[in-house]
């Protein structure tokens, strides 16, 4: 595998200035911004004392990884794009900013150097979020030029960062700052303690939500199982007889129309229906909405009381 060096510099740049267009647009989708263009400066090295106006302050950073090293494409809010629900979003904005950082990922980096982790999030220092990934003085630093509904705003790509999970991780853990909230929650009577420690349940649940750094460890082990992920144009049954016919120039005419979702199935389950999209020069898939599970209806006795079979 490829290095992410400084050294790569000007070969990300021509992928860049390639793919500035389909940045854009998923700045626009992501951010919810208006008529969004980019365009890609000369390569320089960070000075990490003479960053760019506002990096001393929040912003948003798109951490790729790929190798254990990472590339952080970053804006500042005081650009005016970052949306205040950044600072604290909901599983739909969580779900924007994932989606954002895996088109920028495509879009930005080299095939060599297709990312195989991502985060986005806003961190309250973009300097302080650069240092914690390990980026130093002479980093590989492309500055891009964002354009969005008349204002103008200064974003940079650095790399390599040697510890990129460090960049956003840290910020999720300051972000609760709603950790003090069970105090309260103690505070009433000290014997109907029972009842406020009832209420206070769902801080956990928000906390596990913010991070997944926080599940447990055995959780974490579940998340790294990898399984099968399958996009299915349309489907068929076909005797046998015709598909022992099939050949080089055949064509199979399905009763999907063309302007149907396609699906996706992850370890065999439907999860998901989507657009078929371009990123970069891939296919991807643009998720429009989540398949709920089926209910499942186990009865437990019948009208005599007797036990029924379980379905299998």
């Amino acid at each position: 595998m490829a290095n992410l060096t400084p050294d790569v510099a000007a070969e990300i740049v021509e992928v860049c200035r390639g793919g500035a267009a389909e940045a854009a647009e998923a700045l626009q989708r992501a951010l919810g911004l208006a008529s969004v263009s980019i365009a890609v400066g000369k390569p320089g090295k960070v000075n990490m004392t003479a960053l760019p106006e506002g990096f001393d302050g929040p912003g948003l950073a798109v951490v790729l990884t790929t190798g254990g090293v990472g590339a952080i494409f970053a804006l500042t809010e005081a650009s005016g794009l970052v949306p205040e629900w950044t600072a604290a979003p909901d599983p739909t904005g969580q779900s924007k900013l994932t989606t954002l950082a895996q088109e920028l990922g495509m879009i930005l980096l080299p095939e060599q150097f297709m990312p195989d982790d991502f985060q986005a999030g806003r961190v309250k220092s973009l300097r302080g979020g650069l240092a914690r990934g390990g980026i130093a003085d002479g980093a590989a630093l492309i500055p891009l030029e964002i354009t969005a509904g008349g204002k103008k705003a200064s974003a940079v790509l650095v790399f390599p960062a040697p510890k990129p999970g460090n960049v956003v991780g840290t910020t999720t853990a300051e972000a609760p700052a709603a950790k003090p909230a069970p105090k309260p929650a103690a505070k009433p009577a000290p014997k109907p303690a029972a009842k406020p420690a009832a209420r206070s349940n769902p801080a956990p649940m928000r906390a596990r939500t913010v991070s997944i750094d926080q599940l447990p460890a055995y959780s974490r082990s579940l998340l790294r199982i990898r399984v099968p992920v399958v996009v299915t144009l349309a489907h068929k049954r076909q005797p046998l007889s015709q598909i022992m016919e099939l050949g080089p120039g055949s064509i199979i005419q399905f009763d999907k129309s063309c302007e149907e979702m396609l699906e996706l199935d992850v370890g065999g389950r439907s999860v998901a229906t989507g657009e078929a999209v371009k990123v970069g020069d891939k296919f991807g898939l643009r998720i429009n909405a989540i398949t709920m599970p089926e209910e499942r209806f186990v009865p437990i006795g019948g009208p005599d009381g007797l036990r029924t079979r379980r379905p299998r």
